[in-house]
């Protein structure tokens, strides 16, 4: 069961930070080609969906994990935490619309470290 459990954990993880990185890099060229930005929206909510569907699986089995493993030497805890907060960050970028363009710009870059942060943590002892 714990195999499992690492299994979807560590291929949440995967969509999820590879979902945004790839978000990261096309929504700029996007902004440029779709001025009316239909096409850019459509994409926006796939990969919204495709995101907050990965870090669910992610949340949902870091925490079977965290129940699950008795090895004292574990960071799930640790790592259960930094998901949570990169959670909290993508909902705040994702949900609060009329942030300036710097803070939303910040928040960019602290997803993307917590959500290394993450993997980092997650892959360390399997």
């Amino acid at each position: 069961m714990e195999n499992l459990l690492k299994y979807g954990h560590i291929l949440g993880l995967s969509i999820w930070l590879g979902s945004m990185v790839m978000w990261a890099m096309f929504a700029p060229k996007l902004y440029k080609i779709d001025p009316t930005r239909n096409t850019t929206n459509v994409l926006r909510k796939t990969f919204s969906n495709l995101s907050w569907g990965s870090y669910a699986l992610s949340f949902l089995t870091g925490v079977g994990l965290f129940f699950s493993v008795d090895n004292p030497m574990s960071s799930w805890g640790r790592e259960l935490s930094v998901l949570a907060f990169a959670g909290l960050l993508i909902g705040l970028h994702s949900f609060a619309s009329n942030l300036s363009s710097g803070i939303r710009g910040m928040l960019n870059g602290f997803m993307l470290v917590s959500a290394l942060i993450v993997v980092y943590l997650a892959t360390i002892y399997i």
